[in-house]
């Protein structure tokens, strides 16, 4: 299996590692330190042969996924993300892009516009004002360890 960190930036500026800050909330976040990147484990998806989806590597069965309502990017337990309609993910001219199972649309990874204090992240529509889009560079780190996921989540 293919391990990768995701490193982000916005406008021009580092936003520092994709990260888990709470393994109580179940969201992922941007801005965190190499120390607390989170490891990914890329999973092929058959329906789009230059997606992925984004197994959490030190859990046995939580993914990187969306939540169609809010937009916000979360924890999502799946034995079979394929079957079970797990977001899958596309990098595209430096742009993380959320392939939505049975949707059409666009959405891209981002931070809210207006709550800049805010490190949450979402994928929303790229004309969409409220989020500006984060972009993703995957890296390898060495000899670092990732933030662990404990399975209850």
């Amino acid at each position: 299996m293919n391990k990768q960190y995701l490193k982000l930036i916005t406008q021009g500026q580092d936003f520092g590692y994709i990260t888990i800050r709470s393994e109580i909330s179940g969201l992922f976040y941007g801005n965190g330190l190499v120390e607390q990147a989170t490891e990914f484990e890329l999973i092929p998806c058959s329906r789009d042969y230059s997606a992925f989806y984004y197994k959490i590597a030190s859990s046995q069965k939580s993914y990187m996924d969306l939540s169609v309502a809010s937009n916000v990017i979360k924890i999502t337990q799946a034995n079979n993300p394929e079957i079970e309609k797990v977001c899958a993910w596309k990098i595209n001219q430096n742009n993380l892009h959320a392939l939505v199972y049975g949707q059409t649309s666009i959405k891209a990874l981002g931070r809210s516009t207006f709550k800049h204090n805010s490190n949450i992240l979402y994928a929303a529509p790229p004309c969409n004002q409220d989020f500006s889009r984060l972009e993703v560079a995957m890296c390898d780190i060495p000899h670092c360890g990732s933030k662990q996921l404990s399975e209850s989540l």
